[in-house]
């Protein structure tokens, strides 16, 4: 004698539960919105301090930047500038002087990535950024740490 399976309210609702539950982790690994904004590109430029010269030197234009914490894909490296590196020390007389530090660059990064809408910046992947947050990045062979400088929606 066969049974045949009949639905009621609570089947619906632990499947109706059950679908939403997958959606929504989906959604977390997989990077995706619930109704938000279409993608634009955004200039974004990092300043790193205080980079030893062997990993300032081998930064070049053309690199693959990704976001070392949060594995967050952050363009390409449109523009790379060097300088005198940058180290805020106090003198005996309580002044604060920037000097540089022998063997280190400073080290002023441009990419242009995919990113949306966000009123405090913009967010790259799943990842909120905005000026002045300090991040650890990966730049082609190097690995370096600075903060975002600036952020321009390109249009």
């Amino acid at each position: 004698m066969e049974k045949k399976f009949k639905f009621n309210i609570v089947d619906v609702v632990v499947i109706l539960v059950i679908v939403l539950a997958v959606g929504f982790v989906g959604m977390m690994f997989f990077g995706g919105s619930l109704g938000g904004s279409s993608a634009s590109a955004y200039e974004v430029t990092y300043l790193c301090e205080e980079v030893p010269d062997f990993a300032a030197t081998v930064i070049e234009v053309g690199d693959k930047v990704l976001d070392e914490q949060k594995d967050t894909d952050l363009g390409e490296v449109t523009a790379v500038e060097l300088s005198e590196s940058r180290t805020y020390v106090v003198t005996d007389d309580g002044e604060v002087m920037c000097v540089g530090k022998p063997y280190y660059k400073c080290v002023s990064l441009t990419t242009v990535v995919e990113g949306q809408d966000y009123d405090f910046g913009m967010i790259a992947g799943s990842s909120k950024y905005g000026v002045g947050h300090s991040i650890t990045i990966r730049v082609g062979k190097a690995k370096i740490f600075g903060r975002v400088s600036g952020i321009k929606k390109i249009d």
